[in-house]
Order: C-alpha cells, then structure tokens, then sequence
C-alpha cells in the first residue's frame, strides 16, 4: 500500500459512515411516509377519513382509517397513490387550541396526541465529530507508537 493510501482508506472509511448515518437518520425518521398538502390533509379530515393525528413539531403524521388514493407530493411533482398513512407539514399558528385545524379535528372526533420531538438524532449529530476526532486521534497515536516500537526493535544500538 502506497504513501496515501492509508489516509485514502480513512478518507472513505468516513465518508462511508456519514453517508450510512445520513440514510439511518432518514429511515429512522420514517421518511418512508408520504407527504400530502394541507389542502389535501383537511379535505381527508373533511371528508372523516383520518383516524389518527399525532403532531410531533412542525410535523403530524395522520393514519387514515382505510387505504385510499391520495394526492402525495413527490419529488416529480405531485402524484396520486394508495396510501393509509401520510404526512403533513403544521404550522405553529395552525397547531394551537384556538385554530380552525385543531376545532375541525375535535368536530370529527380524530384521536390527537401531541408528542415532543426526540433530541437524540441532535444529540448524536452533534456528538459524532467528536467521537470521530477522538477516535482518528487514538488510532494516528497507536500507529506512531507501534511505528516507534518497530523502529526501536530494528535499530541495533551500540553501547560505547
């Protein structure tokens, strides 16, 4: 192995993990679930076809009581799709108790529940370069002393 190529190797080594943490946080998150409009949230919430709605930020997630076709937004353009649960985008005005979402919700009697989001996907973020840098450090470290002791080993010193 050539002079870069251990570095190369730790060069993709990282850019391996963050693009296999990018992925787990988007699985993760569950970005599985389709989007829809808020247009098209409240004419299901309308129409009593959503069963469920749990708001966790500025994100609710809505299980509707049967498997439909819905108009989702995609990265196409918007498209429709049979799907039994979706995601909508709240505002903060729009989530609180006075508004019209919220008073249509409890005419339709939809299960609500309002959920904190979770910090850990933050906490990690934040703690991975750290962990990386330590880790980097430790092993650069290990290599020099294991480099020092090899050397040491093939030196004959001579003793006047």
């Amino acid at each position: 192995m050539g002079a870069l190529g251990v570095p190369a190797l730790g060069v993709l080594g990282l850019v391996l993990l963050a693009a296999l943490g990018v992925w787990g946080l988007t699985w993760w998150s569950g970005a599985r679930v389709q989007v829809v409009p808020l247009a098209e949230f409240r004419s299901l919430l309308e129409a009593g076809q959503v069963a469920r709605v749990v708001v966790r930020g500025e994100t609710a997630t809505v299980t509707l009581k049967q498997g439909m076709p819905v108009q989702v937004l995609t990265p196409g353009g918007p498209s429709t799709r049979d799907v039994r649960e979706v995601r909508v985008r709240v505002t903060r005005e729009l989530a609180t108790p006075d508004a019209s979402l919220i008073s249509l919700i409890q005419q339709q009697r939809v299960d609500l529940r309002v959920e904190q989001p979770s910090q850990w996907p933050g906490i990690l973020l934040n703690v991975l370069p750290v962990l990386l840098l330590v880790g980097w450090t430790g092993a650069v470290a290990a290599l020099l002393v294991w480099l020092g002791w090899w050397a040491a080993r093939r030196v004959k010193v001579a003793n006047p």
